[in-house]
């Protein structure tokens, strides 16, 4: 399997997405610019030009909006197949957005002074220019809803099923479930004891998954919320993501990434920061297997929803695309 290196940033490549398709894939960098490729054959359509590093993005369901979340100037809403900037939406400082299931609302997380803010915006929202309004008044009650106003350093969240709750995770390595309809924290956990990077579930939401810079990576019961497999990764985490495969039972795989900090790095050996990415088996916990070739940490990995794709960028500016052979299919790992 010879992988695909993409290079379109000047700077490191941040976030990697499939869209719900697949037929789309995007590449987001802090040089300011998101780049969106057709999968197969691998081409590129264009780029949206964001102000500031971008440090999250998130597609619609029906991939005709792509949302942009910048560390410093908002939020950038553009229209994928014509790359039209349709608005740009105030925030403080960005650490997230994400739509939910039917892209009729999407959250943000946010720092405001020494609060973490996670508000639900309705995608309404887009249609209302904003450029030029404060975040206090461009958003009225209709739009807006403030989920959690908390001295807590929220980092990563995720929709829950149906778009009933959201889980967020800390700084300190705990997990918050918030019902998004009474606004109340309904459980937490402690998983982890340094910071979540990373919270997704399983594309029929049986299963959750969680990445850390503690070098763990835990699998959950999303019912009970009870871990059910713990891997520990031996470096700190950034990424990971279920396989959509699960669901239909044909590989019990997850798909990690992440690596040392480049200046904590003082050999020059690429292998020994931990920079590749790894996929291993969640009933057993063991190693699949590993895909090398970065050069820097590995910020964000995405499985095509066919489970025959794996893409992931890096602090070293590239994407790589790793199409799987058909012995990955045929192996009974």
């Amino acid at each position: 399997m010879r992988p695909i290196v993409i290079s379109c940033h000047s700077r490191p490549v941040s976030v990697v997405k499939f869209n719900r398709d697949g037929d789309l894939f995007f590449t987001a960098s802090l040089d300011g610019s998101v780049s969106v490729f057709w999968t197969e054959p691998v081409e590129r359509l264009g780029t949206y030009k964001s102000e500031g590093a971008v440090k999250s993005l998130s597609i619609s369901d029906d991939s005709k909006i792509v949302i942009i979340g910048s560390a410093i100037n908002g939020i950038f809403v553009f229209e994928v197949e014509t790359g039209v900037r349709l608005n740009i939406l105030p925030s403080y400082q960005l650490k997230q957005v994400e739509f939910a299931t039917g892209s009729r609302s999407f959250f943000l997380i946010h720092n405001y002074s020494k609060n973490t803010i996670v508000d639900i915006i309705q995608s309404s929202m887009f249609s209302v220019k904003a450029e030029d309004k404060t975040y206090e008044n461009a958003y009225t009650d209709s739009t807006k809803t403030t989920l959690v106003r908390s001295d807590v350093a929220y980092t990563k969240g995720a929709w829950g099923y149906l778009n009933k709750t959201i889980v967020l995770g800390t700084s300190k390595g705990h997990l918050d479930i918030f019902d998004v309809i009474t606004k109340n924290k309904i459980n937490s956990i402690s998983p982890h004891f340094e910071a979540i990077t990373d919270i997704r579930f399983s594309m029929d939401f049986t299963l959750m998954i969680t990445a850390s810079r503690d070098s763990f990576c835990n699998i959950y019961d999303s019912v009970t919320m009870k871990t059910v497999r713990t891997y520990n990764a031996q470096r700190p985490l950034n990424s990971a993501v279920i396989s959509p495969l699960v669901v239909t039972d044909q590989k019990y795989h997850a798909v990690i990434g992440g690596g040392q900090e480049t200046r904590d790095v003082t050999i020059t050996k690429a292998d020994q920061g931990g920079f590749e990415i790894t996929v291993f088996n969640m009933m057993y916990g063991d190693e699949v297997g590993a895909l090398k070739g970065h050069f820097g940490p590995v910020h964000s990995v995405d499985v095509h929803p066919r489970g025959e794709i794996i893409i992931s960028g890096s602090e070293d500016g590239y994407a790589r695309f790793h199409k799987l052979d058909n012995d990955y299919f045929t192996n009974k790992n």
